[in-house]
């Protein structure tokens, strides 16, 4: 009888490590935000210079780690930024002012969501995926969404026990013990088992996989940049790591300011994180049974949808409708844009594109969340910054139907 094929066993890990790292980051942030506020008396702006300081940390190391994940062993890579990773919340929790929490956030928690996240999780299962590549890294992408929903009450809980700094070394360890473990799983190539991708024999595989042959060149930057719809795909993508950055920045301070307790308040993150759940791999198969487009156009509707819902919430109920919303959407970005560098490129360019489109769709987004406090702080509010993300992603729902598939062979 036939066994399982490994790379599902790579799903699994996958799952795990990301659920992990975005659990304690992207999906905690409003929770450590509010804490820093009170510690220090800083303004929100000032807070949310962590969150984009991490995005533009992330934006600036994509390249350079598509093209490390190229040459190096991703396992290696997974374990060393982990223990980075694992510093930072540690070196966080001793930290005196306000300017130590952006500092250590911006500068060493990054790097462990950059080569952790979506980045490594997306190569890896591109190289043992074909058939089933927007399912697989949909079902890892699950990760994501399980994490925020059990870590942030767990954290909430752990803040209220003890304080932000114990839970903030509680984190680190966690991150810097764990995840070299899980990474012992990770096998960068199926052809380093004597398997094929899918699960075939190797010798299927490489004309269906586009894999390199000893002619072939590496893309360059400046081929990646020239290619059209490299700049159509990767505007959408930026305007939604905007939204969902600045959502998942501030979702629990959207309740607080309205005199929700902070545990109501976690909860709207878990809910994010159940829809979310049930959406990534559903949006995934979807990117392996549609085109492209509609998939693309699908979740702009999406979204346009959700900021219109934040923009009338004045309540728990209304807030919970916009999150439920704008969860679908984000549920599915991971396998959606893993699967758009995939129909636009060539399996052997992979990680080189998605670290350039990284690049440009992080640093783009990367504003986002320091433009939210500093209109809440100007305004009181963030309905400015709900109208202003609704009427961008009306931009690329105008050209959807233009994004095609994959385009020519980028020019040697």
């Amino acid at each position: 009888m036939k066994g399982l094929f490994y790379g599902w066993w790579l799903v699994l890990a996958c799952l795990l490590i990301q659920g992990i790292v975005t659990g304690v980051t992207i999906y905690s942030y409003s929770l450590y935000a509010g804490e820093i506020e009170q510690a220090f008396q800083a303004s929100r702006a000032v807070v949310m210079l962590g969150m984009t300081g991490q995005s533009i940390m992330i934006g600036l190391l994509a390249p350079w780690l598509g093209a490390l994940l190229d040459r190096v062993s991703i396992r290696g890579t997974m374990t060393l930024t982990a223990v980075i990773m694992g510093t930072g919340f540690f070196a966080i929790s001793f930290s005196p002012t306000v300017w130590g929490f952006v500092a250590g956030y911006a500068l060493l928690v990054s790097v462990g969501l950059s080569a952790l996240g979506m980045m490594s999780a997306s190569v890896l299962l591109s190289r043992w995926f074909l058939r089933q590549r927007g399912f697989a890294i949909g079902l890892a992408a699950l990760g994501t969404q399980l994490g925020g929903f059990a870590i942030p009450p767990a954290l909430a809980w752990l803040i209220d026990s003890a304080d932000w700094r114990f839970a903030l070394r509680a984190v680190g360890l966690c991150v810097a013990l764990l995840i070299p473990l899980l990474a012992r799983l990770v096998i960068d190539r199926p052809s380093m088992i004597g398997l094929g991708v899918d699960g075939d024999p190797p010798a299927e595989t490489d004309g269906r996989q586009g894999a390199p042959t000893s002619g072939a060149t590496a893309i360059t930057l400046r081929q990646i940049i020239t290619e059209r719809k490299f700049w159509l795909g990767g505007f959408g993508i930026a305007i939604m790591v905007a939204m969902f950055t600045t959502v998942l920045a501030n979702l629990a301070l959207f309740a607080t300011d309205m005199g929700i307790p902070r545990e109501q308040a976690a909860r709207l993150i878990a809910l994010y994180a159940i829809v979310g759940t049930i959406a990534s791999p559903i949006i995934g198969r979807a990117c392996d049974m549609f085109d492209i487009r509609w998939v693309f156009t699908a979740l702009l509707i999406l979204n346009i949808t959700s900021m219109a819902l934040f923009l009338r919430a004045d309540d728990l109920p209304g807030l919970m409708a916009a999150t439920a919303v704008v969860a679908i959407s984000g549920g599915g970005l991971t396998s959606f844009w893993s699967a758009l560098v995939g129909k636009l490129f060539a399996i052997q360019f992979y990680a080189r594109v998605m670290g350039t489109m990284t690049l440009f769709t992080v640093t783009a987004g990367a504003l986002a969340p320091l433009l939210s406090g500093w209109l809440h702080d100007l305004t009181g509010s963030y309905r400015t910054l709900f109208l202003a993300l609704l009427m961008l992603m009306v931009i690329p729902l105008l050209y959807s139907p233009w994004l095609g598939e994959r385009s020519r062979q980028p020019a040697g």
